[in-house]
């Protein structure tokens, strides 16, 4: 009875320390990098469009032409383009 209730607790005792034996686990640590990767591209994209729009003083919006705005807007399209062709 004794050798049987030791090998049952052997048995559990390794079944339960089997992870850590295994090591890490590369294809979760891998798709962290590539989530976190993604996310700082998603933050260096929003950054120029933020800068823009805390430069621009509120009052001065109020006082612009509609049509200016579109040109303005265009303007910003126009330059994005060109520095993602460089």
């Amino acid at each position: 009875m004794k050798k049987l209730l030791l090998t049952l607790l052997c048995i559990s005792t390794l079944s339960a320390a089997f992870p850590a034996f295994a090591g890490p686990d590369w294809q979760l640590i891998e798709q962290g990098r590539k989530a976190k990767q993604a996310q700082m591209m998603q933050a260096a994209n929003k950054a120029p469009q933020a800068e823009m729009d805390r430069q621009m003083d509120p009052k001065m919006d109020h006082q612009m032409d509609p049509k200016m705005h579109e040109k303005m807007d265009q303007m910003m399209k126009d330059c994005q383009e060109m520095m993602k062709k460089k």
